[in-house]
C-alpha cells in the first residue's frame, strides 16, 4: 500500500447513500402518512400528479372523471343559447374544491360569449361530486359555429391529487327563426 486512499465512488459512499435515503424519505413524507414498508411498492403505482400532467391517456382520464357537454345542436341567430360543461369525478375520486378551477371559452367573432372566463365562484355546481359551468352565448349570424372551451380542475383520491386541463369543442348550427334578424 502506498498510503494514498482511493476516492469513494458515488455508489459506495455511505454519506451519499444516507443523504439519498433521507431525501427519498422526505419526498414520500410530503405526500401524506408513510405506508408500512411492505406497502411501499404498490403505492408507487397510485395515480400521481406527474402521471396526470405527462399523459393524457383516455383510459386513465375515464378512470378518474367524466366530462359531459350539454349544448344545443341548433340555435337561432340573435338569441341567447346556453351550453354546459359538466365534470364528474368517478369513485373513489372527488373534486378538489381548493384547486383554482377555471373555464376559458373562445369562439368566432360573430358569436358573443357572455362569460368567456370563469372561476369556481361562477360555476353552477362546484363541490366534491361535480363541477358545472354554464356558457351563455349569442350567435349573430347563420352557419356552423364552433366554440372552444378549456376547463382546468383537479380530482383527488386517497393518496394523490391530479390536476387536469380538458379541451372541449362545441358545435352549433345557427339558423334564422321568424323573430330573429339575420
Amino acid at each position: 500500500m502506498t498510503g494514498v486512499k482511493e476516492p469513494m465512488t458515488a455508489a459506495a459512499s455511505p454519506l451519499r447513500l444516507g443523504l439519498a435515503a433521507l431525501l427519498l424519505g422526505l419526498g414520500l413524507g410530503a405526500c401524506g402518512p408513510q405506508a408500512p414498508a411492505q406497502e411501499a411498492a404498490p403505492a408507487a403505482k397510485a395515480p400521481a400528479v406527474a402521471d396526470a400532467a405527462e399523459t393524457k391517456d383516455a383510459k386513465k382520464v375515464e378512470d378518474r372523471f367524466e366530462v359531459r357537454v350539454e349544448a344545443p345542436e341548433t340555435a337561432p341567430a340573435g338569441r341567447e343559447a346556453i351550453a354546459k360543461i359538466h365534470v364528474e369525478p368517478k369513485s373513489p375520486w372527488h373534486m378538489n374544491t381548493e384547486f383554482p378551477v377555471a373555464l376559458k371559452v373562445t369562439g368566432p367573432s360573430d358569436v358573443e360569449i357572455e362569460l368567456a372566463d370563469q372561476r369556481g365562484g361562477d360555476a353552477q355546481c362546484f363541490d366534491d361530486g361535480c363541477l358545472t359551468f354554464a356558457i351563455p352565448f349569442t350567435p349573430k349570424a347563420e352557419g356552423a359555429k364552433e366554440l372552444k372551451a378549456e376547463v382546468k380542475f383537479a380530482v383527488c383520491g386517497e393518496s394523490a391529487c391530479a390536476p387536469d386541463t380538458v379541451n372541449v369543442d362545441l358545435q352549433v348550427e345557427v339558423n334564422c327563426d321568424t323573430d330573429a334578424l339575420c
